[in-house]
């Protein structure tokens, strides 16, 4: 089943398809739009009903049943799922390094057109997300180019090669929201134990 994502972090052009630039940095944002008729799912207020849902300004103004368009464009969501926005916590967006698999504005677009508004991009890139620069430069460009929110998941091993941790508590102050390997096992336990403990000196989500 295909999912309608309503909510903050979702950029609609006018014909409800995922948004486009509206100049640096910017994205389009439908202003008043009516959701009709999907089945609403919010967890987080216990809530899955069919209902009809309007958006002002990029947020949630208003549930309801047979709602006054008043102007808003309408989107028919019978027979979908209207959801907050989804979180995909593992993607490969290949910044920097291999851009002709994939980019910031061509994963976003792809993630948006599925509801999710927020990923979690792994740091086996070309070179990986292992130091600090790295960590700032791909979160700046991301607010640039991509349409949902990108977080960034830092290597835990400088290079990805599973003998020297990277600075944990230095890449967490950079915006890292988490440390991993990302499909390469750390194979030195003594290492893997000082990644356990170090991470959870700073609070930091992995080793994953």
């Amino acid at each position: 089943m295909r999912r309608a994502a309503a909510g903050g972090q979702r950029r609609c052009r006018a014909d409800g398809g995922a948004a486009h630039p509206a100049g640096a940095g910017r994205w389009a944002v439908v202003e008043h739009l009516l959701i009709r008729g999907g089945l609403v799912i919010d967890p987080s207020q216990d809530l899955e009903d069919v209902l009809d849902v309007r958006i002002r300004g990029g947020r949630v103004a208003e549930l309801g049943r047979d709602l006054d368009p008043g102007g808003a464009q309408v989107v028919d969501a019978a027979g979908l799922w209207v959801t907050p926005g989804l979180v995909d916590a593992h993607v490969h967006l290949r910044v920097p390094g291999e851009t002709h698999k994939e980019d910031l504005a061509s994963g976003g677009a792809a993630a948006a057109a599925g509801g999710f508004t927020t990923v979690v991009c792994m740091p086996n890139t070309r070179p990986p997300l292992d130091d600090v620069i790295r960590v700032e430069w791909l979160r700046w460009k991301a607010q640039e180019q991509s349409p949902v929110r990108v977080h960034v998941a830092a290597a835990l091993s400088r290079g990805l090669e599973g003998t020297e941790l990277t600075a944990f508590a230095e890449l967490k102050a950079a915006g890292a929201v988490a440390v991993t390997d990302d499909g390469r096992p750390v194979a030195d336990a003594g290492l893997m134990r000082r990644a356990l403990v170090e991470a959870a000196a700073v609070d930091l989500p992995g080793p994953v």
